[in-house]
């Protein structure tokens, strides 16, 4: 009985394994192939089971893999998908959902179903890698404000209006401080549109820069002029043009020329106190048109500046077709203050606007003037006339007209044409010279390596200067 009973064991520990079970994934027996590991087709997991189908069609996906029929149609055979499988597609995903992936110079967008849903050229090519994405510029003095896609969508102004840079409210995208110049109140969207037929006025201590994601389309008239009396947006951070010597008109600002000087009681522009020129694209900060240094009284030898702007469309076109205006201010007439008789005050520079981005379109108008000198005292009391602030001209702007005695105030700068000098006295001793001129203001532009802009206004004062370069990422 002991030796039967053991032979019976051993003929159990021996017994085969199932043919129908594939616990270990695979299926010796050829009538029954294919393990079905989570019973999709046999409603048993782990089951060998017949297969009988149409030869290389789509049967499954089993996680990230895709099963098809082989080519007797008796099996189903394994396809590695990388990308992942798609039941949709009936096949591997071409791309994983839900992602972005460089198709060349386009950024392609792979949707639901693992098929490339929508696809962008990029206008200065794709970038890959961990964050595909088209390629941004990287602009002056906002080197970063591109990188994140705006919040907001399209800011368009159809109706004329006023923008105040010291709101911080209004400033969507932040403020942006600066060493060695004024804040930047930035306006950020995916496109910013200005009408045809409408203003943006832009005042306030702040430099303003308008940014969008694609297109900067200026149609209308953007205004970052020198205002009643007051910097443009940003402007005045530097001062420029002398005081005024014993009876001598103050020098004007200087900018991207010499300042006109004040006049003397012996000479048109004899006090030679013009402020010097300065080029902004070597400053670090962005800087509007700078103003005459005060004198005795700040509030009456100011001559402002006109504004800092700064226009970026970070992957697509800036253009103005409509005009730009930053004017510098005017000189006040000179008058007793204290126990001086002070000369008239220079005028203002125009000021400093910045155009980038992967191309620059400009067909409009470009003006920033400079300002124009006050008048001198005149000789029987009161105060002579006020200079006049840069116009949109291509015609210079005279200075203030002296009167008995008191020296007429100097042209403001425009185009190529120096600002002129303030004149002399000619009833001394109680009148006094005419302020000298303000110089013209800056037109710069930006676009990456190998992007050529179209910068043919249809006037301007000043042209703008050869076009730079920036990088792009």
């Amino acid at each position: 009985m002991l030796r039967g009973w053991l032979v019976a064991m051993t003929l159990v520990g021996c017994t085969a394994p199932n043919p129908r079970v594939c616990r270990d994934g695979t299926c010796p027996d050829s009538a029954f192939p294919f393990c079905d590991v989570d019973g999709s087709f046999s409603g048993n997991t782990n089951s060998c089971i017949a297969v009988t189908c149409t030869p290389m069609e789509f049967a499954a996906c089993r996680d990230d893999d895709a099963l098809f029929c082989n080519a007797e149609g008796s099996t189903y055979e394994t396809t590695e998908c990388p990308l992942g499988c798609s039941e949709a597609l009936a096949s591997c995903n071409q791309c994983v959902p839900g992602t972005l992936s460089c198709d060349g110079d386009s950024l392609s967008t792979c949707g639901a179903d693992g098929t490339p849903s929508s696809s962008e050229a990029c206008q200065l090519g794709c970038v890959d890698g961990a964050d595909p994405h088209c390629a941004r510029v990287v602009p002056r003095y906002l080197p970063d404000v591109c990188d994140v896609a705006a919040a907001n969508g399209a800011l368009i102004i159809s109706s004329s209006a006023t923008f105040d840079t010291s709101l911080n409210a209004s400033c969507s995208g932040g403020v942006i401080v600066q060493t060695g110049g004024p804040e930047i109140c930035v306006l950020r969207y995916g496109t910013i549109t200005l009408d045809a037929g409408v203003s943006l006025v832009v005042t306030g201590p702040r430099a303003i820069a308008l940014v969008a994601d694609r297109t900067v389309s200026i149609a209308g008239l953007l205004d970052v002029s020198a205002n009643a009396g007051q910097n443009g947006p940003g402007g005045g951070t530097l001062r420029s043009g002398g005081a005024a010597p014993n009876s001598s008109g103050f020098g004007g600002a200087g900018f991207k020329t010499l300042g006109g000087s004040g006049g003397s009681s012996a000479l048109d522009g004899g006090a030679g106190n013009g402020g010097q020129s300065v080029d902004p694209s070597t400053l670090a900060a962005l800087v509007g048109g700078p103003q005459i240094l005060p004198e005795l009284d700040p509030n009456y030898a100011m001559g402002p500046g006109g504004g800092a702007a700064t226009l970026v469309s970070c992957l697509g076109i800036f253009e103005v077709s409509g005009e730009i205006h930053a004017g510098g201010g005017p000189g006040l007439g000179g008058g007793f203050i204290g126990i001086a008789n002070l000369g008239g005050s220079g005028g203002g520079a125009g000021g400093n606007v910045v155009l980038q981005g992967a191309n620059v379109v400009i067909t409009g108008k470009l003006f920033a003037n400079g300002g124009s000198g006050g008048a001198g005292k005149p000789a029987g009391g009161g105060n002579g006339a006020a200079g006049y602030e840069g116009e949109r001209s291509l015609v210079a702007i005279t200075g203030g007209i002296g009167t008995a005695g008191g020296g007429s105030g100097g042209a403001g700068g425009t185009g190529t044409t120096l600002p002129g000098h303030g004149k002399q006295v000619t009833m001394a001793p109680m009148a006094t010279g005419g302020g000298g001129g303000g110089s013209v203001g800056f037109f710069q532009s930006y676009t990456p390596a190998g992007v050529t802009p179209t910068l043919t206004p249809s006037a301007a004062s000043p042209m703008p200067q050869p076009n730079g370069t920036i990088p792009t990422r």
